[in-house]
């Protein structure tokens, strides 16, 4: 009896099927794409924040489940935080992979009209991005709950 509730044990506790996925796809969470920058010369943390209520509004107008958000980044050090600004970064945080692949599908059905619109209003908010920072790295995030 002892070995047989040892193996029952062991086979239970070895088992790697509560193991969570590590595949984006199967991300259980938020998802993020995340973009690090700086502020170029002539830009500014104002045109950013434009930017990113540009990018926010071109979200709202196709019904997408999602938020912009513009991030101030600074230093930590011995004594608590720099002051000084270090970098820029926009979130664009979706619900789920499910909401993501929904706004993708959306995207890819819209008529050759409505895509020259949505790609006038994209270009738009890039422009502004782009005219005021400089992104030096690009992620994508499984945000967990």
């Amino acid at each position: 009896m002892r070995y047989f509730l040892l193996l029952t044990f062991s086979i239970f506790s070895f088992a790697d099927d509560h193991a969570m996925s590590t595949n984006f796809s199967d991300c259980d969470g938020k998802v993020v794409n995340y973009y690090v920058s700086k502020i170029i010369s002539g830009g500014s943390i104002e045109g950013l924040i434009e930017a990113s209520k540009l990018h926010q509004e071109f979200y709202d107008k196709q019904d997408a489940n999602v938020k912009v958000y513009p991030a101030l980044q600074y230093l930590r050090n011995d004594d608590g935080t720099d002051d000084k600004l270090h970098r820029v970064s926009t979130m664009v945080i979706w619900d789920s992979v499910t909401a993501w692949r929904e706004w993708r599908e959306s995207v890819d059905s819209l008529s050759k009209e409505e895509r020259e619109v949505a790609d006038k209003e994209y270009n738009a908010f890039v422009a502004k991005y782009n005219k005021n920072t400089e992104v030096v790295a690009e992620r994508r995030w499984c945000m967990l709950k």
